[in-house]
């Protein structure tokens, strides 16, 4: 296991705990700074909303853990994102909401490291899904 898999896995344990609370959250958070993402969900039922979340953060988990299907399973969903609208900045946007409701809901187990984890495992999911955008739009 990575030393970066070995230190969001605990985390994630904690997140997790109440996991209906960290998906409201994060929805929350996410449509409250930026209303035009709502758009996007709006067809979808808050199961289906936690199932991409559950999915997104398995993916991070696992990719920083250094699995190698990760890559080909973001390529696809990278593809969906661009077909269902979903641009470039609004990665940054989820990511911003995830690491603004990891921070609350972890607590004092909070750190500069943790944070500085979780967002590098983000944002290379999430560079590696806008390369699949870029590549469908060349």
């Amino acid at each position: 296991m990575s030393e970066i898999a070995e230190r969001l896995k605990p985390n994630l344990e904690i997140l997790a705990e109440d996991e209906p609370k960290l998906i409201r959250r994060v929805y929350e958070d996410l449509f409250e700074h930026h209303p035009r993402a709502a758009e996007l969900f709006a067809e979808h039922s808050r199961a289906v909303r936690g199932e991409m979340l559950r999915e997104a953060l398995m993916l991070a988990i696992d990719h920083a853990d250094g699995a190698t299907w990760v890559e080909e399973n973001l390529t696809s969903l990278g593809d969906q994102h661009e077909v269902n609208g979903v641009t470039n900045e609004m990665y940054s946007w989820f990511v911003d909401s995830l690491l603004r409701v990891f921070a609350d809901l972890s607590g004092r187990e909070w750190c500069a490291e943790l944070e500085g984890s979780w967002r590098t495992v983000l944002e290379q999911i999430s560079d590696l899904m806008l390369t699949a955008d870029q590549r469908a739009a060349s």
